[in-house]
């Protein structure tokens, strides 16, 4: 096995080659097969790209969102990607897209979706702009 050196021109590559042909708008990890690198003296440690291009991202807020059980979040859009990563816990899509643990999905700009929770989730998010969705009322934020 040869080793890799990963530069941004090889990854950004890769991840534009991971993504040819997939037009939806919602998207799964799941939906993408990229590549991983294995490293270490014995090849035993795996690093996994996150397909989807964060990288064209000029300051992106992120945030670790936690999310308590028996939550819902209504019918809502944003004007702009928004990517989700479950670091632990699950959630239910649009009532029947089951999102697991390990898994991350992005919400295409204008597509409308809502979130259920039975467990509970915690989750790493990231916005481009302030985070304001279109349903009445909104999303609303207390700094504390």
């Amino acid at each position: 096995m040869a080793e890799i050196l990963e530069t941004f021109s090889t990854y950004r590559a890769r991840i534009e080659q991971s993504l040819q042909g997939i037009d939806k708008p919602i998207i799964l990890s799941t939906d993408i097969r990229v590549p991983s690198l294995k490293g270490g003296d014995d090849r035993s440690i795996e690093m996994v790209p996150i397909a989807w291009p964060l990288y064209e991202r000029d300051k992106p807020m992120s945030y670790v969102v936690a999310v308590p059980p028996n939550k819902s979040v209504p019918l809502h859009a944003h004007a702009e990607d928004v990517f989700r990563y479950i670091v632990k816990g699950s959630l239910v899509l649009n009532g029947s897209i089951q999102i697991d643990e390990g898994m991350w999905f992005v919400v295409k700009a204008n597509t409308p979706y809502e979130t259920y929770t039975k467990n509970g989730y915690k989750a790493f998010f990231q916005y481009n702009r302030v985070c304001r969705s279109s349903r009445p009322g909104g999303t609303h934020w207390i700094d504390e």
